[in-house]
């Protein structure tokens, strides 16, 4: 069996749209204390472990051979809801009969948010500089300690990024730049990505698009994190790195046979997202906000696919059982 640490992919594959933002943390001028040296040895091999019992567990269930596809109507409207991943090696078959048909019928394709626009790139612009940078001329690596910044360091030499590209970042944005070129390096292409496919061909067929959360709502609830819990996160993210391709490719190919329970397992739980408050702002809450907008688009006559990061689909916490806790009737896997 193949053994991973863990805490990075299932965060990175959440992050990879982007994910109400105030100010910048305040303080924080002097590295924060954790547990180093063999506590935190001892807690990567709990984590390692822990990801080891989800992985067995995973590929030991089966999906229907295809990503999941659940239906949601009533007299007036359809919502096809879709699980995604957001980068997908370029000569990965993914399409079905079954998503090619909703994507055909669909008036109004929902994502999670406007990423492509140019009003959205300048929404991102605004928003980096304002939460993503730490201020008066702080550096990252003063947030740290020398066994994180050791860390750090190995995983900015594995992907070829210097340390002075990243130390005006705060802690979440140097995490995500880091996750997102670990993904690119293992030949993940943000244009092979289902949003990005299924966008130029709305697109072409002329169909409306809607979005069920802004940029600075999504990367809002990584900014807002504590500064210790930002740290935890880098942090996590380098300790995994190298061994991050294996786990992208497992959760792909859970993704691609349709294996709900198995991508629950591997990413939408606290345990594989490293922290209660990384799920939180990466999951739950998301997903607690899209339940409301969702179940108000039933108030609306048509056909609508709704395309979003598979890992919202699956676990206790996934938008399709908070759907069916309120009373709905969703059809699907």
């Amino acid at each position: 069996m193949r053994k991973f640490s863990t805490v990075m992919t299932g965060a990175a594959m959440a992050l990879l749209l982007g994910v109400t933002a105030c100010g910048p943390d305040e303080g924080a001028e002097k590295p924060i204390s954790r547990d180093e040296g063999a506590d935190r040895a001892a807690q990567l091999e709990a984590q390692k472990a822990a990801y080891e019992d989800a992985l067995a567990e995973a590929e030991a269930s089966r999906g229907a051979g295809e990503p999941a596809l659940w239906t949601l109507s009533d007299e007036d409207t359809t919502l096809y809801i879709f699980g995604t991943v957001h980068l997908l090696r370029p000569d990965l078959d993914w399409r079905s009969d079954e998503m090619d048909s909703a994507f055909a019928e669909a008036d109004t394709i929902v994502f999670e948010a406007d990423v492509t626009s140019q009003a959205a790139a300048s929404e991102m612009m605004k928003f980096i500089s304002n939460e993503g940078m730490l201020e008066g001329g702080q550096q990252l690596s003063s947030l740290l300690s020398e066994l994180e910044r050791a860390e750090l360091q190995k995983a900015l030499d594995h992907v070829g990024l210097p340390l002075g590209a990243i130390e005006p970042f705060r802690p979440w944005w140097a995490a995500v730049n880091l996750s997102v070129l670990q993904i690119k390096k293992e030949g993940f292409d943000p244009n092979s990505g289902v949003e990005t496919v299924l966008g130029a061909e709305a697109r072409a067929a002329g169909k409306s698009f809607a979005y069920l959360e802004t940029i600075d709502e999504q990367l809002g609830r990584l900014a807002n994190m504590p500064t210790d819990v930002q740290v935890d996160f880098l942090v996590s993210s380098a300790e995994s790195i190298e061994e991050g391709g294996d786990v992208l490719d497992t959760l792909v190919s859970e993704w691609v046979d349709g294996d709900v329970h198995g991508i629950g397992l591997l990413m939408s739980n606290p345990d594989m997202m490293g922290s209660d408050e990384v799920y939180e702002a990466l999951l739950k809450s998301r997903n607690e906000v899209w339940v409301g907008k969702i179940e108000a688009m039933l108030d609306e006559p048509g056909t609508r696919l709704i395309a979003v990061g598979a890992g919202h689909l699956a676990g206790e916490d996934s938008v399709i059982e908070m759907l069916e806790a309120k009373g709905y009737e969703v059809e699907g896997p």
